[in-house]
């Protein structure tokens, strides 16, 4: 019979920022109490996905029903950043661009009106009632053209006192469900686990998801056994905009509203009388003067192609890496992903990417288009790839060491270290 089981457990604080965490790690796990379980299977979903309804309910019962593999879907840190969970909020800069805006079109914010202070049906109610009306009053007298919208910009925020950490702290968040569960199994374990290293882990993501379970590798890779990847995206890309790098132009981790928020925002939707920037709540500055800035040590810790921390990953247990990449990914290059599986498999890691450019390998099921993340079934996905994997993992070496790894960057020393069944991270400044 198919159990679901959710859990709320401790989950780490945010080292880089020096913030407590305030919310609870949440994850649920999905088997069948009638097998014996020789897998955990974690499904990463994508940027801004709890996945309630696909996720945890469907997939996760049908991968739970057809294989002997327990299920885990996580709500990591930041993940709700979508309404109707995250919630529209404004911030300092999110007031002075809308007051800017107000003022151009001759209706100024009192500055009595503290924008910051308000709800989100707040915010939308005084909008709405000082600048969306006014606008159109302004067209229909012909004071501005039919077609004018008001370009402003909000903040989303997540649930929970939760903010965009950028893929660090959803990465220790899925190593640490995974860890837990392993070390807690409430279902039978198969005698065959218990000759070698435990329940097998295998992580499962696409687009955003993908590259978290890429993280998960670099940050614990003796915690990790196999990373499958749809399409997933690394930070240099879409991300990243390397040419702008000192004006830390991030479109995604939500401080490029900082440069311009037209151009640097995460999203963005109209009404007829609007024209809405949006990016994530973060504590992530541009400005390099903060103590919050987003130094290049910050975009190299989570840089999967960083060819020095590639090199201490090797000297690790090598998880198994499989990925499938549309070739003409607009979301997520993949030339870069090309780089990154060349620089796996020259450090001797068993890594296959298996590019898509043929209209051929669609089949309405598995792949149904050839766009960033081809529409691919993720059951689909697993079961095609699971029985491949495990035979592949069984046969890898493992090798013994200590549950600790040392990234250094620019200007920080990373160590990801694992003590009570736990991962944590310790972020020191290194001194010249």
């Amino acid at each position: 019979m198919i159990q679901t089981k959710s859990y709320q457990i401790d989950g780490i604080n945010d080292a880089e920022l020096d913030i407590k965490r305030d919310s609870k790690l949440e994850f649920k796990l999905t088997y069948d109490n009638a097998k014996e379980i020789r897998s955990i299977i974690t499904v990463i979903p994508g940027l801004g996905e709890d996945g309630d309804a696909y996720y945890r309910s469907k997939l996760a019962q049908s991968i739970a029903r057809d294989m002997d593999a327990a299920v885990i879907t996580v709500n990591y840190f930041g993940v709700k950043s979508n309404p109707p969970e995250a919630k529209f909020s404004i911030d300092e800069i999110d007031e002075l661009i809308l007051k800017t805006v107000a003022d151009s079109i001759g209706n100024p914010i009192p500055d009595d009106i503290k924008l910051t202070k308000m709800n989100s049906d707040e915010i939308w109610n005084y909008i709405n009632k000082h600048l969306f009306n006014f606008i159109g009053m302004q067209k229909i007298t012909g004071k501005l053209r039919l077609d004018f919208k008001l370009p402003i910009h909000m903040t989303l925020a997540p649930p929970n006192g939760e903010y965009q950490n950028f893929g660090l702290m959803a990465a220790l968040d899925v190593i640490n469900s995974v860890l837990y569960i392993k070390n807690n199994p409430p279902f039978k374990v198969s005698p065959s686990c218990k000759n070698g290293g435990g329940l097998t882990t295998i992580y499962v993501g696409s687009s955003h998801g993908g590259y978290i379970a890429n993280l998960c590798a670099k940050f614990a890779p003796w915690a990790v056994d196999a990373v499958l990847d749809n399409c997933g995206w690394n930070l240099s890309t879409q991300i990243f905009d390397k040419q702008d790098y000192q004006q830390g132009t991030f479109r995604t981790i939500g401080f490029g509203k900082e440069i311009d928020f037209m151009k640097y925002r995460r999203d963005s939707r109209d009404n007829e009388n609007f024209h809405l920037c949006v990016s994530d709540k973060t504590f992530w500055t541009s400005n390099s003067q903060s103590p919050n800035y987003f130094s290049r040590s910050r975009y190299e810790i989570r840089d999967l192609n960083e060819t020095s921390h590639l090199l201490i990953q090797a000297q690790y247990s090598k998880p198994i890496f499989k990925c499938y990449h549309v070739q003409g990914d607009i979301v997520a290059p993949i030339d870069e992903k090309i780089k990154f599986y060349d620089q796996l498999n020259a450090l001797g890691f068993d890594a296959t990417l298996d590019i898509i450019s043929d209209k051929s390998k669609i089949d309405g099921k598995f792949i149904k288009d050839l766009n960033h993340g081809m529409g691919m079934s993720m059951k689909l996905l697993v079961a095609n790839n699971y029985e491949w994997l495990m035979d592949k993992i069984a046969q890898n070496k493992k090798l013994k060491h200590e549950p600790n790894i040392k990234f250094k960057t620019s200007q920080y020393l990373y160590e990801f270290n694992e003590q009570n069944n736990q991962v944590s991270l310790k972020c020191s400044k290194i001194t010249q």
